[in-house]
Order: C-alpha cells, then structure tokens, then sequence
C-alpha cells in the first residue's frame, strides 16, 4: 500500500511541475510577432468557407482558415457541394469588412502558398465557430 501511495504522490507531483511549465510556455501553439503586438488585418474578400483575402502591409493575403474544412464552391472542375454555399456566405456575413487577427502553427504556408491561420473575430477563433455552426468538419493536415 506504502509503494503504490508514494508513486501516485510523485504522478500528482510531476503532473503539477508539467502544468505549471505547461501554462508559463506558449502553450500548444507559438505565437507570431504580429499576434504579440496584436496586429489586425481586415478582411477584403471571402473566397469560399474556409478561404479569406486580407489586407496585410497594402498586399492582399490569401489565408485558409486551419483545422477546418468547408464544403467546395470554387474548386475547379468540382461541382458545388452541399451546403458549400451556406457556409461560404456564412463566412461572408460575419468577416467581409471585418479586422481580425491570425494566430500561425507551426506551417506558416500550404504547397499552394496560402497563408495558414487560425482566424480571430474579436475573442472568438472563427475556425472552432464554423465548426460549431455545421459549416465545417475539422480537418488537420500535419504538421499542423
């Protein structure tokens, strides 16, 4: 009883030690310079659910919206899938015009050059709420 009381005390001391380093890192995902200083782009164009234009120095920047995956409506030679149009002009509604911030992981770019991001609107990362709404079903592609 003494043996297996003092290996659980020392789980519950390690997994403190872990936690507390844990919560003084970054955490799971580096922040960029621009995420410190808490810069804002703002959102010229929507290309599809998962896919903006923002304005980033007076250069638009394509970003795919990372951990998620909307249905298709401009991929070429594929026709519109279901509920593609929905989540495109969710996406409309609620970034168009608007600023927001990108939080980077690990792969800043996809073969396709596009910056890969996850999106903030205000405090709200927009890749878990096109999630939440139906719109998108995660998708993570390594190393991301």
């Amino acid at each position: 009883m003494k043996k297996i009381s003092a290996g659980i005390i020392i789980l519950i001391i390690a997994v403190i030690v872990l936690a507390f380093q844990y919560a003084n890192s970054d955490g799971p995902f580096k922040k960029s310079e621009g995420d410190m200083r808490g810069e804002t782009y703002l959102v010229k164009r929507v290309i599809d659910g998962d896919t903006i234009i923002v304005d980033k120095d007076g250069q638009d920047e394509r970003v795919r919206l990372i951990g998620v995956d909307t249905p298709e409506t401009v991929k070429p030679n594929t026709p519109v899938q279901p509920y593609g149009k929905a989540a495109s002009d969710f996406t409309k509604k609620h970034l168009t015009h608007q600023r927001v911030k990108l939080e980077y992981d690990r792969e800043r770019q996809d073969k396709y050059g596009r910056t890969l991001a996850y999106v903030w609107l205000g405090d709200e990362m927009f890749n878990v709420t096109l999630a939440k709404e139906g719109l998108a079903r995660a998708k993570f592609y390594r190393p991301n």
